[in-house]
């Protein structure tokens, strides 16, 4: 078996060979990042900016392009802010705004009555959104829903039963959440009056209760680096092995 100073001696006759092989590494590595595509020859995904990583997801998902997805988002941005201002100003009539992406991006605005004459001076506000707002017309404004969202939720839990709630806003009504272990239990006690529903409330039977979500592993700014564990570290022992060898060359001449 050869020893140490054996393998170091030899070493020096193939130093070529590794710097060569170094720049190749190095050269295949820069490429395939420059390429920017995965295996499969699509554009990678850019997950240390979450924004644009949730671009490119929309943009995969509903056939058009990340500038376009992008937009879309900004959008929505301005929806929001027209949301807030409906929901303080017009109480008595705004029934509630939501965004839909199929068959064609646009955003629709609900009121219990006026609804054209209503948005009219907010889109003059929100120039943006005059070409995709559609109002419709609805039974029970927003406030309303919420009001009796509470009043529900509060008359089960008054009980003792768990339940969660909801607003659907497009369907104009409260959605109610009971697990099937306690339907049975529920019904007796709606039929008993110990629990009050507004008429706007639907019950909804379902297995469990929704819980919060905490998990953020899935978050673009948490997810682990692309890059091969360990290449920087192969590349670093390699260079400076041959770097020493070099010298050691130009101080026996």
């Amino acid at each position: 078996m050869m020893n140490i100073k054996q393998i170091y001696k030899n070493l020096k006759d193939i130093v070529p060979v590794i710097l060569v092989s170094v720049l190749v590494l190095l050269g295949a590595f820069t490429i395939v990042n420059a390429q920017g595509q995965d295996s499969g020859g699509k554009p990678a995904l850019d997950d240390k900016d979450p924004l644009l990583y949730d671009a490119q997801i929309y943009a995969s998902n509903n056939n058009v392009s990340t500038e376009e997805a992008l937009r879309r988002f900004q959008l929505q941005d301005i929806a929001g802010k027209l949301d807030a201002e409906l929901s303080k100003n017009e109480t008595g009539t705004f029934a509630g705004l939501w965004v839909e992406h199929t068959p064609e991006f646009r955003v629709v605005v609900q009121f219990t009555r006026d609804g054209e004459e209503t948005i009219k001076p907010y889109l003059k506000q929100y120039t943006e959104l005059a070409n995709i707002v559609e109002v419709r017309t609805a039974n029970v404004s927003l406030a309303n829903l919420q009001r009796d969202q509470a009043d529900a939720s509060s008359s089960v839990s008054a009980s003792g039963i768990s339940a969660n709630s909801d607003i659907d806003v497009p369907n104009n009504i409260v959605e109610l959440y009971v697990v099937k272990a306690d339907r049975s239990r529920f019904d007796n006690a709606l039929q008993r009056r110990e629990i009050r529903l507004p008429d706007t409330v639907r019950v909804i039977t379902v297995e469990t209760l929704a819980k919060e979500d905490q998990d953020t592993s899935s978050s673009p700014t948490a997810r682990a680096s692309p890059e091969a564990p360990g290449f920087e570290i192969v590349l670093g022992v390699i260079g400076v092995l041959a770097c020493r060898i070099l010298d050691e060359r130009r101080n026996e001449k």
